[in-house]
């Protein structure tokens, strides 16, 4: 299956303390115009699904809807694959309602921790039961998930266990856990530096831990991989 890649937006919204994309775009948020992004979907030609490679295609709901609607009205025909907070899902379930009618096949989102303590840790400035009530919406909606969870080296097996079966209880149609990265540049780098222990950037693959693990290294690597193997981890979208 092809897939095209269009930009809608650049920059985000937020300040996630472990993203560095907010000081990549120098703390902007900005939106194409409506008709470049239709140009640039349009040059796909044939191509089936477009990934909208935005950090995040709804931070201006406003915009969103107007591009959403000017999809549905050329009548391109393609599936699309954006990011999306979900809060944003909580607040505007109509703009959700009116994407699905644009094509929107596949939503990643960042659920990151799964407690409120562990979200405002992260500077995610959003809460577990946004991110329950989003899959809610969207399952309700036919547009699947793709979440992005976050394994702290302190996470203990038990810890390991809880995040499996919360990924398996939620139905998430593609999980993703990354290990937690403090990427230089990152608040999180900053508030965590003294305790790096690797510094090789080619290290920094977000599975790899560069902090000290709680666990014994070697169970904390056969732990983590168990959770992908899993199937909790690693389903097909």
């Amino acid at each position: 299956l092809k897939v095209g890649f269009v930009a809608s937006a650049y920059g985000c919204t937020h300040a996630c303390g472990f993203c560095a994309i907010r000081a990549q775009a120098g703390g902007r948020y900005l939106t194409h115009s409506i008709p470049a992004v239709l140009r640039d979907m349009r040059l796909l030609g044939d191509i089936p699904v477009v990934r909208l490679i935005d950090a995040n295609t709804f931070g201006d709901p406003k915009h969103a809807a107007e591009l959403a609607q000017a999809i549905i009205d050329a009548g391109l025909g393609k599936r699309i694959i954006a990011d999306v907070r979900s809060d944003t899902v909580v607040r505007h379930p109509e703009l959700m309602a009116l994407w699905r009618k644009a094509g929107l096949l596949a939503v990643i989102i960042g659920f990151e921790d799964l407690s409120d303590e562990g979200l405002a840790r992260l500077g995610k400035r959003n809460t577990w039961r946004n991110n329950v009530e989003a899959v809610s919406i969207l399952h309700g909606l036919g547009i699947r998930i793709v979440g992005d969870f976050i394994a702290s080296p302190d996470y203990s097996e038990a810890d390991f266990e809880h995040l499996g079966k919360t990924i398996a209880d939620l139905h998430i149609d593609l999980p993703m856990v990354s290990v937690l990265t403090p990427l230089p540049g990152t608040p999180l780098y900053n508030e965590l530096r003294e305790r790096i222990v690797i510094h090789d950037l080619d290290y920094y693959t977000l599975t790899n831990a560069v902090l000290p693990t709680r666990l014994p290294e070697k169970t904390f690597y056969e732990t983590y991989a168990g959770l992908i193997k899993s199937g909790h981890a690693g389903a097909k979208l």
